[in-house]
């Protein structure tokens, strides 16, 4: 693995909650998972070290990895947050503009909170239900967050739609995707977040969908695709690794993989 252009997996999260079991990591297996990385000498890196590494531009930290979470659920703040803090680890959050609560600080579990958010399925209706600010992260919780240099902000879409479902005719889906990745580009951009980056929603897209959003100014693009990254080419395609409520020996075993492109190739091969 060449020390210049190393292989960066990026880890995908999205709720860190006492409760739920889909698409969640509870707040005591996220901590070993970071006291692991901690442990084991990993840096967590932001976007822009990030593609300063695979460019050649900015020399690799012995192991480097990127931690990012999709939505911006409330939970991140309160129990992910404070284990990104004690770890030293940064942390990428791809924000559904439209779904920020306007204001408002929460208890966070380092201040003593302790109880449970509601789970994924009760967070989702709760949306539905017009109640989005009771689940969500603020914007008073994102600037906290920013300010504190742990995490960075980025676009996962204004509405969090599926375009290619709604929308059958591929001119008005291009122009409705259009509005809604400007739109949550330019709010990120006027709170001072960052406007390069870019998650698509459940993972889809298409050759239209990269153009568009190329064009828009989106230099990075984050997909739900398995694998790591080992090239400067493939940003606009970034692979993830889904990371669940495991122990520490998966946890420790996809690193290892995934650190690693051949292995991963040939891993995914087989087990994909």
């Amino acid at each position: 693995m060449s020390t210049l252009h190393p292989a960066i997996p990026v880890l995908m999260y999205h709720h860190v909650n006492p409760e739920g079991k889909f698409i969640n990591v509870s707040p005591e297996t996220f901590e070993r998972q970071m006291r692991y990385l901690k442990d084991t000498g990993f840096t967590a890196v932001c976007t822009e070290d990030f593609a300063g590494i695979l460019s050649g531009k900015i020399a690799a930290p012995r192991k480097p990895v990127m931690i990012t979470f999709d939505d911006g659920w409330l939970d991140n703040w309160v129990f992910a947050f404070p284990v990104l803090k004690r770890y030293g680890m940064k942390a990428v959050i791809f924000l559904v503009t439209s779904r920020v609560a306007r204001q408002g600080i929460r208890p966070r579990s380092d201040q003593g909170y302790t109880d449970a958010l509601p789970t994924h399925r009760e967070s989702k209706a709760l949306i539905e239900d017009g109640r989005a600010d009771t689940v969500m992260l603020s914007w008073d919780e994102v600037a906290e967050m920013q300010e504190s240099g742990m995490v960075e902000f980025h676009s996962h879409t204004h509405t969090h739609q599926r375009w290619d479902k709604l929308i059958p005719d591929r001119s008005g889906r291009n122009e409705a995707l259009r509005n809604d990745l400007q739109t949550a580009k330019e709010l990120l951009e006027e709170k001072g977040l960052g406007g390069n980056c870019l998650c698509w929603p459940q993972g889809f897209y298409d050759d239209d969908y990269l153009s568009l959003a190329a064009s828009l100014g989106y230099r990075m693009m984050f997909t739900t695709e398995a694998g790591t990254n080992d090239s400067v080419e493939r940003l606009q395609r970034i692979k993830r690794i889904v990371i669940g409520n495991i122990g520490t020996l998966s946890f420790a075993k996809k690193l290892f993989i995934y650190a690693r492109p051949r292995l991963s190739r040939v891993y995914l091969t087989y087990f994909k």
